[in-house]
């Protein structure tokens, strides 16, 4: 039996499902090919990959508040529209 680390998620047939980086014992065969297939590492080698650190969410900034809106200007008063035709009879 040798002991193994998943590099990445991964399911085998016999060996069952692997979540990455899970240590596990397996059969010498399984192991073989498994490591044969670059899905895991033995565990007492040094390792292949190591897991990456979560990086520190950096903090949101603050909005910027938003300029007061300029007040519409007034519309100017129309005058009252002609509706006649020119040159039409009346």
């Amino acid at each position: 039996m040798t002991k193994i680390r998943a590099l990445r998620q991964f399911s085998h047939y016999h060996a069952g499902s692997f979540d990455q980086f899970e240590v596990r014992v397996v059969k010498d065969e399984y192991a073989e090919a498994l490591i044969g297939m670059g899905l895991a590492e033995d565990v007492d080698a040094d390792p292949i990959l190591k897991p990456e650190p979560e990086p520190e969410p950096e903090p949101e900034p603050e909005p910027e508040p938003e300029p007061e809106p300029e007040p519409e200007p007034e519309p100017e008063p129309t005058t009252p529209v002609d509706l006649e035709k020119k040159g039409s009879k009346k």
